[in-house]
């Protein structure tokens, strides 16, 4: 019967993960087992708002139908998050285990982060009789830098040497280039240079390499460097980098174990580290000599980079070309299905089943909301890179059917789509882990998560622009356009009418004793004559032609040949009117004159010339009505 494992994870650390996914798959490669890998990213956003939002994709776990959980508990390092998984998994009663981190009556795993550290540097003392020391960690909440700095402490304590305070140095990011450029400005000061330079990771002691070369510092004959985690680099450069290798993948073959066999107490234990002494710290264990495969992987590496840039900005772009959703959802299918390096050969594109909506919804900013609802839908399906109908599934099943083989365990990689607070659906791969390399995964989710909120806004945009030009070209008494609907509305379509070779219909309509209805009945009648007979005259004539109120107590009709068969408007509107009359009890006769004027495609006569023939003989009309009234 296939078993399942969820594994819990936040992928900045990609290498210690990758490597931990490996010892979990070594453990079950001969068993069908399925693990199911819900990865996320943490953030600060550029407000300086601290984003969680990404955790959500823990909430589509349900634990009871797993057999064991595995909870990558360090690199969570969000307390709540960790309180309220912790407690669902208890209620589940089924076995698991925390990496580096305790949570109440769940097993705990830790790799020694202590041990290893320890040796290097009474190693440095011992062998190499260094004296002053300088140290550069991390947030002291991370278990790892916790540990590390404890060890630093500890041997400098336990061989007589001064921890001094002032030496010890937090890096918000131990990444390469933080640590580069901190480390320049540090030694930039020859009297900040110490004997040796201890760093928490690897990434820090090879940007402080890098420092130290370009401020012309030997190392190790000037200054000792020693880092931690053994990553390829640390190998690969001269001089090589003396460090410990923590057996990450040991750790993620004994977790896997250990929730796999059923466990009936919780246990606590560690997995070793071994130091790795080499030139950086002054021995004599040479870096790699395999330059030509390295400078491969190197060059392998630069190409992935490039080519996965090149892919975001492809999803961008198809998000802001498109002119509406259907136009969208095409594009994206036709591009996923050519070109899906990164995604895998099988994966899905999942969004809650009220994605459409969200899509042209038209607030300002979408409210919080964490939930992945009921059912969600594949906007994008390619299964053997093969592109399937866009189906809906229960959330609760989290991948098609058809992803899920029967007598053979699979990877399943599942992260969130999100932007700011509004989680809109999620991704899921299978066998295939390429975004969890680098952070290729913050950023695919990420542009993916953003190209939405935008092409959203845009669409919101749009619409506003499209209610404010209504607003600015509306006669608000009329219901019709105004005088700059005329410029803008009526004289576009009269110039396309010319250019599509349809004759323009113009009708022009005047009320009648408009003066006297408002000088013996006030200007409340006369507002309500005018919209009156403006209702009367749109109501009649087809509903694409253009009306407008040309004046106070005028207005202009500009049609088209298109939809008009010579029909006699001009008696039509009078009946119109007559009707809506008929039975509002008003103290005066409402009437109006109406003329009609006819410009074929061939006539030189602008609008406003045309006009002035419209309403020539509108006039007469209106004439010939005050000599029988």
């Amino acid at each position: 019967m296939k078993k399942k494992i969820a594994l819990l994870s936040c992928g900045w650390a990609h290498n210690f993960v990758m490597d931990f996914i490996n010892g979990v798959k070594n453990a079950v490669k001969d068993s069908n087992t399925d693990i199911y890998v819900f990865n996320c990213y943490n953030f600060t956003e550029y407000s300086g708002f601290p984003n969680a939002t990404g955790f959500s994709i823990y909430s589509l776990i349900n634990y009871e139908e797993y057999d064991g959980i595995i909870i990558l508990g360090d690199l969570i390092a969000n307390p709540r998050i960790l309180e309220k998984e912790r407690l669902r998994i208890i209620a589940s009663k089924k076995p698991a285990i925390c990496i580096n981190c305790n949570l109440k009556q769940i097993s705990c795993l830790r790799l020694d982060n202590y041990s290893g550290f320890y040796e290097i540097i009474s190693h440095l003392i011992t062998k190499h009789n260094v004296k002053k020391f300088r140290y550069i960690g991390g947030s002291a909440n991370s278990f790892d830098n916790a540990e590390r700095y404890k060890a630093y402490r500890t041997a400098l304590t336990d061989n007589n040497i001064k921890v001094e305070l002032e030496k010890v140095h937090s890096l918000p990011l131990l990444t390469f280039s933080d640590s580069h450029q901190f480390v320049k400005e540090l030694f930039s000061n020859p009297e900040n240079i110490p004997e040796a330079l201890v760093c928490a990771t690897d990434y820090v002691a090879l940007g402080a390499l890098l420092a130290c070369d370009e401020l012309k510092i030997k190392v190790p004959e000037q200054v000792k460097i020693v880092g931690f985690d053994d990553i390829l680099f640390s190998s690969n450069v001269s001089p090589a980098i003396t460090t410990v290798r923590n057996n990450v993948e040991a750790a993620g073959s004994e977790a896997a174990k250990f929730v796999l066999s059923n466990p009936t107490e919780i246990k606590n234990y560690k997995i070793s580290n071994t130091p790795v002494y080499r030139e950086s710290c002054g021995c004599n264990e040479p870096s790699i000599k395999d330059t030509t495969l390295f400078s491969l992987n190197i060059l392998n590496n630069i190409n992935k980079t490039k080519g996965f840039s090149f892919q975001m900005q492809n999803i961008e772009e198809i998000f802001s070309e498109a002119a509406d959703v259907f136009t969208l959802l095409t594009n994206l299918e036709l591009f996923f299905q050519k070109s899906h390096v990164y995604e895998g050969k099988d994966f899905c594109i999942f969004l809650k089943s009220d994605w459409s909506s969200v899509f042209v919804n038209s607030s300002e900013n979408l409210p919080l909301n964490l939930s992945y609802g009921n059912q969600v839908q594949a906007i994008i399906s390619i299964q053997n890179n093969q592109k399937y109908p866009r189906e809906i599934i229960s959330t609760k099943d989290l991948v098609p059917k058809k992803m899920i083989e029967a007598e053979k365990g699979s990877v399943f990689l599942l992260m969130p789509i999100f932007h700011h607070s509004y989680v809109h659906g999620y991704f899921v791969s299978k066998n295939d882990l390429s975004l969890v390399d680098e952070h290729f995964g913050y950023q695919w989710t990420h542009t993916f998560g953003n190209s939405i909120e935008r092409f959203r806004k845009r669409n919101m945009y749009k619409l506003m622009s499209h209610e404010y030009l209504k607003l600015s070209v509306k006669d608000a008494l009329s219901g019709m356009m105004n005088r700059v609907g005329m410029e803008r509305i009526a004289k576009p379509f009269y110039a396309q009418n010319k250019k599509n070779g349809l004759t323009t219909v113009l009708f022009f309509v005047d009320i009648n004793s408009m003066k006297t209805i408002n000088d013996k009945f006030g200007h409340l009648h006369g507002d309500l004559a005018v919209k009156t007979i403006a209702q009367a005259v749109i109501d009649t004539v087809p509903r694409n032609w253009v009306c407008v109120r040309y004046g106070g107590d005028e207005f202009l009709v500009v049609g088209n040949s298109k939809n008009y068969n010579g029909e006699d408007y001009c008696t039509a509107i009078q009946q119109t009117l007559a009707k809506k009359t008929a039975n509002m009890k008003l103290p005066y006769n409402l009437s109006a004159s109406v003329g009609t004027y006819s410009v074929p495609p061939s006539s030189p006569l602008t609008l406003e010339e045309a006009v002035e023939k419209v309403d020539e003989i509108m006039y007469e009309k209106k004439q010939a009505f005050h000599r029988e009234h």
